[in-house]
């Protein structure tokens, strides 16, 4: 699904009006809730709220800072203890002794943040994913007013609430965080883009693409990715088989597709995020298909 600047569809593959459930993809907006509902963060700190980070130690010790900010520890957060999805990472953990911890969690900055603003409103903190708790109701109200109607609430892998919502508002919501004038979007929007490091980690295609141009772009799991240019051109990506292989390359193409990335810039990048032993042949074949109207092995 992409979007131009003014919120006008310029294409659309499968169903955009298909309910999906974004997963991480909203983290973005999750963070709007909790500065709406009193969190203050420092613009990295804001950044890893946003992000799936891998776990490094600067990420670990970014969520911490978070904490301490409001008096909490590690033990507040309620997201499952985890070992870093860096690998390096992961060694030097297992090499010093350390044990999984929750601060490694790909959503320790999100969970974080949201008992940052628990603390700022008197609101209990042992209740904090609680979907009726009031920063996880800011966080609802912030996703339908940037995104559009959220038909289903679940729950997500890190215990947080997972909102459902169609394609077609994830691209509109992408669009909004480069084009709104709200001062939350506007810190959101500069915080990914100011530390990309963050938001991922380096070496990932999250952290790589808006290192190389500016594109916020976040993924969700099961082949979820929204991205969003500066000019608020919008593209959101749901991979029907869940895995986020070609995705990125994917959404990357339909931008270049529509005028939103250089033909140059794509070919960097696709240079960068093809996976290790990918022949220059079938590197090609991805850029050629990325901004068809078809995939291999699909209707035409």
């Amino acid at each position: 699904m992409v979007l131009d600047a003014s919120g006008e569809i310029l294409e659309a593959l499968g169903d955009p009006q298909a309910l999906i459930f974004p997963r991480s993809a909203l983290k973005p907006f999750q963070a709007i809730g909790s500065l709406r509902a009193g969190a203050v963060l420092s613009s990295a700190q804001l950044a890893l709220a946003c992000a799936s980070h891998l776990g490094t130690a600067r990420h670990q010790q970014l969520a911490h800072s978070v904490l301490a900010s409001v008096n909490l520890g590690e033990d507040h957060l309620q997201c499952p203890a985890s070992w870093p999805g860096d690998s390096a990472a992961r060694t030097e953990m297992i090499i010093g002794g350390h044990s999984q911890n929750k601060l490694a969690f790909n959503c320790s900055g999100k969970h974080a943040a949201f008992l940052a603003a628990a603390v700022s409103r008197g609101e209990p903190v042992e209740t904090y994913l609680n979907p009726e708790h009031p920063v996880q109701q800011c966080a609802l109200e912030a996703i339908e007013e940037f995104c559009g109607p959220v038909t289903f609430v679940g729950v997500d892998g890190c215990g947080a609430p997972a909102p459902q919502i169609s394609l077609h508002s994830l691209a509109k919501g992408f669009k909004n965080l480069s084009t709104s004038s709200d001062q939350h979007v506007r810190a959101v929007a500069h915080a990914m883009r100011e530390h990309p490091w963050a938001v991922r980690g380096p070496g990932s295609p999250n952290t790589i693409v808006s290192e190389s141009t500016g594109i916020i772009a976040k993924l969700g799991a099961e082949g979820v990715l929204g991205m969003s240019t500066n000019q608020g051109v919008s593209v959101a990506v749901k991979m029907l088989d869940g895995s986020p292989r070609g995705m990125d390359l994917l959404a990357l193409g339909l931008l270049a597709k529509h005028g939103a990335l250089t033909p140059q810039k794509l070919q960097e990048l696709s240079s960068k995020l093809a996976p290790a032993g990918t022949t220059e042949g079938s590197r090609a074949a991805q850029i050629h298909y990325a901004g068809q109207r078809f995939l291999p092995g699909s209707p035409r």
